[in-house]
């Protein structure tokens, strides 16, 4: 019954609310009795006080005690404020009462010691001529140099059912409160956690791969962060959902065709469908797309570094613009190959920065890799070196077909090639524009590209030419990036 939160919470409450109308009720109860009391008390001296005055003044006018006169006062307050009165002498013995045939009536000695300083007043059950809760009242007064006692018995019935019907109110009201209470709690509390359903519904959703479920915002500053935050998790999850799916298909579709290629040309040369004669040349295919997915695995190892943190530049001061001119020497065949004129190398600045030089030799290797394979043949390669007061640029175009908007905000993306592209580029495996920008990230620095469809692109790299503190120093035991790649050589 009370395993949910929500009714351990609505029990508590209610229970909570219930005995804080018990407990108030009870303290206006005792506190509503004892002015009660106080009332009847104060009734009950008034009347003391007027007897005695009358007695003092029958005493006066008498010689010795008037006891009938005495009797027929008492007499009259018992007809009139229903109270049996005694009076008794030093000794205990009565000498004056209002109704003689009333019970035998004593007074203890223990009464009158209590009566001594001030009027003893109590109460308790029937006495007397009463068959109800009687109020016993004794004073002391003297008449001339002779010490007496008056004694009052007063039915206080009505305190009892004063506080009787103060209970079944209190009893009434705790009900009715705790029962209005424990509704009004119940629909407060069912529209509060109303937003904490939604969140769990659509927790549920995320739990099954159901990404699509949003939350509104309630109005409730609290719950409209929890909700926002949800959301933004949300659409994080579905992205990266979204990212493995289509890496998952990327990467199958990037692994079938190699694999394809080398599984029909080994089966062909096996059954003898290929001649003898030109086995050579398909095995030179075969050994291409075997390199190719060589690559591939490289390239999806260094982007799962990236993304698990473990690549840790070694940073050291390095000239940007001799790595660079050392990268583009690597591609001279393949430049003469195309008739390419290449620019802007003999203007370049010696340019030094803090970097990794073999992360910065792979991004300059990727992007002219990049550029001389889609150049147009003929056309123009143009690199560029400059530097202001925190960061180092460097510029590579190419001259050619260019890039779309849309090419552009896609272009470092895992896997991504564009159409022109696929039929252009047989070896890449779309890994290499990617991995420039997550290298990029981990020097604190940029990677853009601008291009006119048409005419050409440019990839611009910028890098910070000092890097922080915090930075340099790398933990003993990772190595930095070049224990990384030592570690993989050793493999």
């Amino acid at each position: 019954m009370l395993k949910s939160i929500y009714s351990r919470i609505f029990f508590l409450c209610t229970f909570i609310l219930m005995f804080a109308c018990a407990l108030t009720g009870l303290i206006v109860v005792l506190y509503a009795n004892h002015l009660h009391e106080e009332e009847a008390y104060t009734s009950v001296d008034n009347t003391a006080r007027s007897i005695l005055m009358q007695v003092k003044e029958l005493y006066a006018d008498a010689d010795g005690f008037p006891e009938d006169a005495v009797n027929a006062e008492l007499e009259a307050h018992t007809l009139n404020d229903n109270i049996d009165s005694y009076i008794f002498n030093s000794e205990g013995i009565r000498v004056a009462c209002s109704d003689y045939g009333a019970a035998a009536i004593s007074l203890s000695g223990a009464m009158r010691e209590s009566a001594a300083d001030k009027p003893y007043y109590t109460t308790g059950g029937a006495i007397g001529n009463f068959s109800e809760p009687t109020a016993t009242y004794v004073e002391r007064f003297e008449l001339g140099a002779e010490p007496y006692y008056l004694m009052m018995l007063v039915p206080v019935s009505y305190l009892s059912d004063f506080s009787s019907s103060l209970i079944v109110v209190l009893i009434v009201v705790v009900l009715v409160t705790g029962v209005l209470g424990a509704i009004l709690f119940y629909l407060n509390t069912m529209q509060l956690l109303k937003p904490v359903l939604n969140i769990t519904h659509a927790a549920e959703a995320y739990a099954k791969g159901d990404f699509s479920a949003r939350l509104n915002e309630s109005g409730d500053s609290e719950l409209d962060y929890l909700a926002t935050t949800m959301n933004r998790m949300a659409d994080f999850i579905d992205r990266n959902e979204r990212s493995r799916k289509r890496f998952i298909s990327d990467i199958s579709h990037e692994l079938k065709t190699p694999m394809t290629t080398i599984g029909g040309f080994v089966d062909n040369i096996l059954d003898g469908t290929i001649p003898p004669e030109k086995e050579k040349h398909y095995l030179k295919i075969v050994s291409s797309e075997v390199q190719r997915m060589s690559r591939m695995v490289h390239s999806m190892l260094n982007i799962s570094r990236f993304e698990e943190g473990t690549m840790s530049p070694k940073f050291e001061r390095c000239d940007l613009t001799h790595l660079l001119i050392k990268t583009l020497l690597l591609f001279e065949k393949k430049i003469d190959a195309k008739g390419l004129s290449v620019e802007g190398l003999e203007e370049c600045p010696r340019t030094v920065a803090e970097a990794d030089k073999d992360l910065m030799q792979q991004v300059f290797y990727n992007l002219s890799e990049n550029a001389i394979k889609f150049v147009d043949q003929g056309g123009t390669l143009s690199l560029a070196v400059d530097s202001d007061e925190k960061q180092a640029h460097v510029h590579i175009r190419n001259s050619g077909e260019g890039l779309t908007e849309d090419e552009i905000s896609h272009v470092f993306e895992r896997f991504y090639k564009t159409d022109e592209s696929r039929g252009k580029d047989t070896t890449g495996v779309g890994l290499g524009l990617s991995i420039v920008s997550r290298i990029m990230v981990l020097h604190g620095g940029t990677v853009t590209v601008t291009s006119v469809k048409g005419e050409y692109t440019e990839f611009t790299v910028s890098l910070p030419l000092t890097q922080p503190e915090s930075k340099k120093k790398q933990p003993e035991e990772s190595g930095g990036a070049d224990g990384n790649r030592k570690k993989e050589k050793q493999k």
